[in-house]
């Protein structure tokens, strides 16, 4: 795997595949968060909790989750929620 970082902080950047150069994830580092594509993550089960950057959306979801204009304050963001 292959670490790539823009700022050059070592804790912080893109990690991809060392034989094939495919985008495997992102470290955010500030939020304590690593993104890991959840198409390389097979048999994976997932649950959204929660959807961010949700004043960017082109498609409205009803579906009774928490919508962040932003990010959650924790990661960085406002916190602030929108309306479904």
């Amino acid at each position: 795997m292959r670490h790539y970082s823009k700022t050059g902080h070592a804790q912080a950047g893109r990690y991809s595949c060392s034989i094939c150069n495919g985008l495997v994830g992102i470290d955010l580092f500030e939020a304590g968060l690593y993104d890991i594509f959840a198409g390389l993550v097979h048999d994976l089960t997932f649950t959204p909790t929660i959807h961010i950057n949700y004043e960017n959306t082109i498609l409205p979801i009803k579906d009774g989750l928490p919508k962040f204009k932003d990010m959650p304050e924790e990661a960085g963001g406002s916190g602030e929620i929108m309306p479904e």
